[in-house]
């Protein structure tokens, strides 16, 4: 009876310490799991839903501060290992809720520019006082057309996504006017940085040289397509009514017609990219590609009749990724294997259904500036396959 006893409380302990050991098991579990959604699903940046506005570029101040512009202010926030801290918001000058700027604003780690309804502006980022900027309104000739202000795509639907680069954070290019005989005159703006990048500086008046656009000998000349400018290797890409040029910083432009380089089949000239090397041109699925910096062109390949046509393709820092042009915020990283392409699809939990307009990486992490927010994730798990999601 003592050993049947004995027997009893000796199984009763050993039960005892197993469903113990069996509780701290699904503990730690449970919480392991919740650290790992909390690490790989991409998370909303809060403070920003309080400027309401809609995000629409963004860059980095070295690896500590983040900048995003919307179309009439510009918030900066530090970035840190632990999170983020201080929101700023600076208003555009010259613009408002009532009055926004035109197109998405270009931002880089010191300036911003964008237009209003009359003028290009420049400023610091961050301001450093009222003097930190320039205005510049172009003077018009009677009797001219103004095409001051373009239609730009929305940056889900473009990469670079601002009309108005700065290349060196010294030159801008704006178009102004055409006249009847289908000449476009652009002004190419010098300024000096330095005294909109110090407190006591003064944004001074720019230097201005116009220079004139033609179409290509064989084209019908100019159409309306909305308006394009990127900056590559210190040079300007524009589309300008169905036609592609490039233009230095000393004003001489190189016209190439409808396409970069000939073909049959012409989709329009908004995004463009690297990949080493080599500059690409994406219109609609046809890759144009330049391996001596825009100076010549030629065709890459046809993917139009895949779906690369409904890819958005962006450089973030030396990789290079794709979004999708539709509310499914869906993310690829991409790899060229010859003249063909290898797309990985990446976990975008979080990020479903929103519209993205820009990816840079801060620090230790990966920031996605949408339609409805800024949304962040560890950049550690940035590439990380969307199946199997963890």
């Amino acid at each position: 009876m003592k050993l049947r006893t004995t027997l009893t409380i000796v199984i009763t302990c050993i039960s005892f310490i197993f469903f113990l050991l069996l509780q701290t098991s699904c503990t730690k579990t449970i919480t392991k799991t919740v650290i790992d959604t909390l690490k790989t699903a991409w998370q909303p940046v809060a403070g920003f839903t309080s400027y309401g506005s809609s995000p629409l570029s963004s860059a980095s101040i070295g690896d500590s501060v983040l900048v995003v512009a919307s179309n009439y202010n510009y918030i900066t926030l530090v970035v840190n290992k632990n999170g983020f801290t201080n929101f700023f918001g600076n208003n555009l000058i010259g613009t408002s809720l009532n009055a926004p700027a035109y197109i998405c604003p270009y931002v880089n780690n010191d300036l911003c520019a964008y237009t209003t309804s009359t003028s290009l502006n420049v400023m610091s980022v961050p301001i450093y006082s009222q003097y930190s900027s320039f205005s510049y309104t172009p003077v018009y000739t009677p009797g001219l057309t103004s095409v001051f202000q373009q239609t730009c795509s929305y940056p889900e639907d473009t990469y670079p996504s601002s009309g108005y680069p700065v290349i060196r954070n010294k030159y801008i290019l704006t178009p102004v006017e055409e006249d009847a005989n289908m000449r476009v005159r652009f002004d190419l703006l010098s300024f000096d940085s330095s005294q909109i990048l110090s407190y006591w500086g003064f944004g001074g008046v720019p230097t201005v040289k116009s220079i004139y656009l033609t179409p290509a000998v064989g084209t019908i000349g100019f159409s309306w397509n909305g308006y394009f400018c990127a900056s590559f290797f210190g040079k300007f890409f524009v589309e300008y009514g169905s036609q592609f040029f490039r233009i230095d910083t000393l004003g001489n432009v190189k016209q190439f017609g409808y396409t970069p380089a000939k073909y049959s089949k012409n989709y329009g000239i908004y995004n463009m990219f690297t990949y080493g090397n080599t500059l690409f041109v994406n219109s609609g699925g046809v890759f144009f590609s330049s391996d001596d910096q825009g100076e010549t062109w030629k065709v890459f390949n046809d993917f139009t009749n895949t779906n690369v046509g409904l890819l958005i393709f962006r450089n973030v820092g030396s990789k290079l990724y794709a979004t999708a042009i539709d509310l499914d915020a869906q993310l690829f990283k991409v790899a060229f294997t010859g003249n063909n392409l290898n797309f990985s699809e990446l976990n975008n939990d979080g990020l479903q259904y929103y519209r993205i307009t820009s990816i840079t990486q801060c620090g230790r992490y990966d920031f996605i500036t949408t339609s409805s927010g800024v949304f962040y994730r560890d950049t550690a798990y940035f590439d990380q396959l969307k199946s199997p999601v963890r």
